[in-house]
């Protein structure tokens, strides 16, 4: 079975797990819901089956709640069946099971200006942008970040894209510079116990031999940098 890019949540009373299968209907990628009682489950299915759209070729969803305390799935739209990679974002049911809203694009990967083609086996001759993994974050100031991940040059990487509204349905800005270039990406953002800002990727993008790694990172205005005591990761 192909499944990836599983993230757990807690919420109202239970864990929610977002992941991404193929689907056996069309062979198409597709982010479902599951749910357990507690973080190491067991994990049974929550939603009928994936709740992105079952046409499209859909991964790496991740949870976001709006102002509203709106539940949304932010995921991408895979660059294999549209080319240029997409990050979408649709509403969900209040117990998540299902989603009530059409997807809506806040961006696609060639709007960045650190991404470049990616050139791939399975399609010779093409050049593709990649989206994957995004993962959103709010800064001290109120700014929206999303962490979401390309290529450059052939090597995974990591950039920030910014809604300075606050608003999810954006406009997104790209910073210009990735946040992460050396074969990492799919990042997250979280805090220890004792308050430090860290940066969880995955590196190097080759599998089996991914592993997490944890970079420390400050805010810096409305932004992430990675911190001057790490700079050598970065």
């Amino acid at each position: 079975m192909n499944f990836w890019a599983p993230e757990v949540y807690e919420y109202h009373g239970r864990y929610i797990m977002f992941a991404t299968f193929r689907r056996k209907d069309n062979d198409l990628l597709g982010t479902a819901v599951l749910s357990a009682e507690q973080p190491t489950g067991p994990f049974a299915l929550h939603s009928s089956g994936p709740v992105t759209p079952a046409d499209w070729s859909s991964l790496d969803g991740t949870l976001y709640i709006d102002e509203e305390n709106q539940p949304w799935m932010v995921f991408c739209h895979e660059w294999q069946q549209v080319g240029d990679g997409e990050v979408c974002a649709m509403r969900l049911s209040p117990d998540l099971s299902e989603s009530v809203s059409e997807p809506v694009i806040l961006f696609r990967a060639s709007e960045a200006a650190w991404t470049t083609p990616f050139h791939s086996q399975r399609f010779p001759g093409t050049g593709n942008y990649v989206t994957d993994g995004p993962f959103l974050f709010r800064t001290a100031p109120g700014s929206l970040l999303m962490l979401w991940a390309s290529f450059v040059d052939g090597r995974y990487a990591l950039g920030i894209a910014k809604s300075p509204s606050g608003s999810l349905t954006g406009p997104w800005l790209q910073e210009p510079e990735p946040l992460y270039s050396s074969d990492g990406g799919h990042g997250m953002v979280f805090r220890t116990w004792e308050g430090q800002l860290m940066l969880a990727v995955h590196t190097p993008n080759r599998t089996p031999e991914e592993r997490p790694i944890f970079i420390p990172v400050v805010e810096d205005g409305d932004s992430l940098k990675v911190s001057p005591m790490d700079r050598q990761t970065g």
